[in-house]
């Protein structure tokens, strides 16, 4: 078990559509690292990221359009984070469909297995969110397709 780190701030705007929090405590001291990766509630929404340093004195978190909507708040609001240390494995479950594809394409995937868990992610959300049988099978394709082609994220 790692140990929660509670406090309040004020989603900023950098631009852009982005939404992030800024870390009030020093990261690199506490957890001995540039970037680290977490474990969130965002207002008690839970979420999996990671803390980056901006160039900038602090270190931010992301805040995701979809928890922003979930709990009702934009700019200038403030949220509660409770925040720890993921120090879980991080693994996509690949869907059986995708995993057929696979077995036909031992190249693409080869190189999906080389790839970050947030690249896999961003593949296999994207066929997730297919709402029609023909675009999810057309996702699946592109898929094999761009990993072919070693594109590392969609």
């Amino acid at each position: 078990m790692t140990e929660k780190y509670t406090f309040r701030a004020m989603i900023e705007d950098p631009g852009g559509g982005g939404a992030f929090v800024r870390i009030p405590f020093d990261v690199e001291e506490v957890f001995g690292k540039k970037r680290v990766k977490i474990k969130a509630l965002i207002d008690g929404e839970p979420y999996r990221g990671t803390l980056v340093g901006m160039g900038e004195p602090w270190h931010i978190l992301i805040v995701i359009k979809a928890i922003r909507t979930k709990i009702g708040k934009t700019f200038g609001d403030e949220v509660e984070v409770v925040l720890e240390e993921d120090i879980e494995p991080r693994v996509v479950e690949v869907p059986s469909d995708l995993k057929v594809a696979f077995a036909e394409s031992p190249q693409a995937k080869s190189f999906f297995s080389k790839l970050s868990y947030i690249h896999q992610r961003e593949y296999v959300n994207w066929i997730n969110k297919a709402k029609r049988a023909e675009t999810r099978q057309r996702r699946i394709a592109k898929t094999i397709e761009m990993l072919i082609e070693g594109v590392k994220g969609r």
